[in-house]
């Protein structure tokens, strides 16, 4: 808005460090007194500085290397993979479907995937909401006696 206005780059180089916070800030303060000259050179070493920050768009390529691991539950793979799904552009229905049963553990739910081809992303995770209300349950019935043994333990333990 100051370039537009005519305003002299002197008074745009002492204007511009007032809208710098954090990194930005200590970055402009480490500069070197007297080391740019115009408004221009200071947008370019600003640019150039901070331009590694920035946040690129991946290619639907680093979804193949996401894979469930060996005792990890259904709920935390999809939410792994979904985490990295949304970071990629315009991902494809066909590859997200593709990427996702490529690691996935074998068992009854990639069974079923598998008969019944899905199409799309939210068809694979409508179908895996039952397979993870089932390793919930499981887990469950698992804790249950985990917690009755603590709790024994704990009265052996006080008598």
């Amino acid at each position: 808005m100051m370039h537009l206005q005519g305003v002299p780059d002197e008074i745009m180089c002492k204007t511009f460090p007032t809208t710098l916070k954090g990194p930005a800030g200590i970055w402009y303060n480490r500069l070197t007194l007297n080391s740019i000259s115009t408004f221009k050179e200071l947008g370019a070493q600003f640019v150039s500085h901070f331009i590694g920050g920035h946040q690129y768009k991946k290619s639907t390529a680093c979804l193949m290397s996401i894979k469930q691991l060996e005792d990890e539950m259904l709920r935390s793979y999809i939410s792994r993979f979904n985490k990295e799904a949304l970071s990629i552009d315009e991902a494809d229905n066909k590859i997200l479907v593709a990427a996702f049963t490529n690691e996935l553990r074998n068992g009854k739910f990639l069974f079923s995937l598998y008969k019944n081809d899905p199409k799309t992303m939210s068809d694979v995770l409508y179908r895996a909401k039952k397979y993870m209300n089932v390793e919930d349950e499981l887990l469950a019935r698992e804790e249950k006696p985990r917690k009755r043994e603590r709790q024994e333990d704990a009265r052996l333990d006080k008598g």
